[in-house]
């Protein structure tokens, strides 16, 4: 009923002071995203200077057991394989949405960027809190990929949101998620000491729990029946290259925290799930949708294996049970966006745009939960050795189990908790959110808007 006001009063007005509201609400958001950028990276580039050094890597200088050539030929490869996931295969995801592809791809290029500086700062930061002494913080590679995991932890938010905020909101929102995400990942692993090489629980159920809760409090009422919510074939062709970037890629980026034989077995145990989850997609994504594909299951849900085997990837003893891993995780995100996510919205009015509550926080809590019972179930004669041994602090293998559920709770009840912070800020007028939904026009300039080329509104930019 209220959106069905909404659009009555609005139909009440002409189309040239709706073109003035948009202008003006658009011109004021773009305005403060400019100072606001303007104001952090001044402070961003005081705190560079005065609190990061680089890694032994990086030094003129390096020391004898540095590696650099080493680490420069192993880990830059996967670092530009996980850059690419981020800017590309992040970004093309996002342009599903007709007439919101500019803002999916741009914001997403912003956001990015944006919180990589910020993580460097923000994990330095709590690493000596908790170390209890102050350190210069080190940038490297490993420290370059590690940058990429928040940034993908933002990104996924992202997709919560996805053309419902404003630029400056996303902005904003990197910087408490980014400080909030920093925090759990020091307790999560320099703590307790969880195994999640491929940030099942750190970075995907953390990234989409949180961006859930900022989604339902700034989401506009009724803003899915939006008539500009909507995608094209042609965006859902774009989108697709970013979900085959993703799929190709999905290797690297679970590898790469890896070392030894654990990084090539994750390598494997990755490509396997994810061909388990495009496989179990295709197919109940034709069973659901009568014979036919659904282009948003496949867009998403093919991608599940690669989110839920990131807690175990490097632990799995045996090729089968990657497979099954990733079948399973296909039928349960190809289930969410099927059934769970009409539920969501009717039952909680919680409309997340990309779906990241079913390829990233459903498959990402499964995953941490698989990790456990895996844990729990290796044997000496699976791994070659004693299992306590192997986990951090001679642990036994159901203590190790215990702490994946721990984890598990801590990053899912941070998420929620910083999500909720975050979400009651942003929805404040003050961010200036869109008048109009899912629409780039309001924060991008459309030269081909309303079928020709307008040129400068003064003659004299043209020099004449």
């Amino acid at each position: 009923e209220m959106h069905a006001q909404k659009v009555t009063r609005r139909s009440n007005k002409s189309f040239s002071t709706i073109q003035r509201e948009i202008a003006s609400a658009g011109e004021k958001s773009r305005t403060s995203l400019v100072v606001f950028l303007i104001v952090a990276e001044v402070i961003i580039l005081f705190l560079f200077g005065f609190l990061t050094r680089y890694g032994p890597t990086g030094q003129y200088k390096p020391s004898e057991d540095a590696n650099v050539d080493k680490v420069t030929s192993f880990l830059y490869p996967m670092f530009q394989d996980i850059h690419v996931m981020m800017f590309i295969g992040f970004g093309f995801l996002m342009t599903y949405l007709r007439a919101n592809s500019w803002s999916s791809v741009g914001v997403n290029y912003l956001a990015a960027a944006f919180a990589i500086q910020l993580y460097i700062l923000c994990r330095g930061l709590w690493h000596s809190v908790f170390e209890g002494h102050w350190t210069y913080i080190p940038v490297d590679i490993n420290k370059l990929i590690s940058c990429d995991f928040a940034a993908a932890a933002v990104l996924i938010s992202y997709g919560g949101i996805l053309g419902k905020v404003s630029p400056f909101q996303i902005v904003f929102m990197a910087i408490f998620e980014v400080f909030f995400y920093s925090l759990n990942e020091t307790i999560v692993f320099d703590l307790l000491k969880v195994q999640d090489i491929g940030g099942s629980m750190v970075i995907h159920t953390f990234g989409a729990y949180f961006g859930l809760i900022v989604t339902w409090l700034v989401s506009p009422p009724a803003s899915n029946q939006n008539p500009m919510n909507v995608s094209s074939h042609n965006s859902n062709l774009f989108a697709m290259i970013g979900t085959l970037f993703l799929w190709m890629f999905w290797p690297s980026f679970n590898a790469a925290p890896g070392f030894g034989t654990a990084r090539p077995r994750t390598i494997v145990n990755t490509v396997l799930s994810l061909t388990g989850s495009c496989l179990s997609t295709f197919l109940l994504s034709a069973l659901y949708r009568g014979g036919r594909f659904n282009m948003e299951d496949i867009l998403n849900a093919t991608l599940a294996g690669g989110v839920c085997i990131g807690a175990s990837a490097n632990l799995i003893f045996a090729p089968w049970i990657s497979l099954l891993i990733g079948f399973f995780a296909g039928a349960l995100s190809t289930t969410g966006f099927k059934h769970i996510g009409p539920f969501l919205n009717d039952k909680l009015r919680l409309f997340d745009t990309a779906g990241i509550h079913h390829l990233h926080g459903m498959p990402g809590v499964a995953g941490g939960v698989i990790s456990a019972f895996i844990i729990a179930g290796i044997s000496a004669s699976d791994i070659g050795q004693d299992p306590q041994t192997f986990w951090p602090n001679m642990r036994s293998s159901g203590v190790q189990a215990g702490t994946q559920m721990a984890g598990l709770g801590i990053s899912f009840g941070i998420a929620i908790a910083s999500g909720l912070f975050t979400g009651l800020i942003l929805k404040q007028k003050v961010f200036s959110p869109p008048i109009e939904l899912f629409d780039d026009r309001q924060f991008w300039i459309i030269e081909e808007e309303e079928g020709h080329n307008p040129g400068p509104a003064n003659p004299a930019q043209n020099g004449k």
